[in-house]
């Protein structure tokens, strides 16, 4: 290609702005997963070399942090009681349903120390209801970070469940250990096996919230 074929090539093609950036990579993300977000992959796509990237983000987790707070700034917030321990539950849920909703986010979330700038709001929000629950810092504090940890490993769990059973003809692995429990010798795990199949098969996360946020520290 001359000069003039990659001049008029240029002027065709979108302004490369942060905006535009984000779009691709937005798109990027949402078919194929965080993992699969690099500068040179959202070069190819935008048309440009990576380095014109880094000229509007210094590296991938400045451009996945931009990601994460236009995500976040998408959620629709509902109605939402008064501060205190129905309020925390309710930030909680919808916390969880939003990334139910994302899964990349989920994906970037739990593969290093990112977060959305402007989600700090939910974190207060929840902090706050806490406290006006009567929860002293520190209980405030281990309760929403319990909270946090239940909410991003059973989004996950549920997520890499579902794509692993997708099309399984055998029985689970849990579900084989579990029926020959008695024959080896594992006599609370037979006696419990129903009831776990029942909580695996049914499991409520407002339930297990309920228990952090209206729970007692030991």
């Amino acid at each position: 290609m001359g000069r003039d074929d990659e001049k008029t090539a240029a002027a065709r093609s979108p302004a490369l702005t942060r905006g535009r950036i984000l779009e691709v990579a937005g798109d990027l993300v949402r078919g194929e997963g965080a993992p699969a977000l690099s500068m040179r992959t959202l070069g190819a796509r935008l048309g440009v070399t990576p380095m014109a990237i880094y000229r509007h983000y210094a590296g991938r987790d400045e451009l996945l942090v931009a990601l994460l707070d236009e995500e976040f700034a998408q959620v629709t917030w509902p109605e939402l009681p008064t501060p205190g321990a129905e309020r925390a539950l309710e930030v909680l849920l919808l916390l969880h349903g939003e990334l139910v909703r994302r899964p990349w986010v989920l994906d970037a979330l739990t593969r290093g120390d990112l977060m959305a700038p402007s989600a700090a709001t939910a974190t207060d929000d929840v902090l706050g209801s806490l406290l006006a629950a009567g929860c002293s810092p520190e209980q405030a504090a281990h309760r929403y970070s319990t909270a946090w940890r239940l909410i991003l490993g059973a989004a996950q769990l549920d997520a890499r469940s579902a794509e692993a059973e997708q099309g399984l003809r055998r029985p689970t692995v849990q579900e084989s250990v579990r029926r020959d429990a008695a024959d080896n010798g594992l006599a609370a795990l037979a006696e419990c096996g129903p009831a776990l199949a029942e909580q695996r098969a049914n499991f409520g996360i407002r339930g297990a919230l309920v228990l952090i946020v209206y729970g007692a520290e030991q």
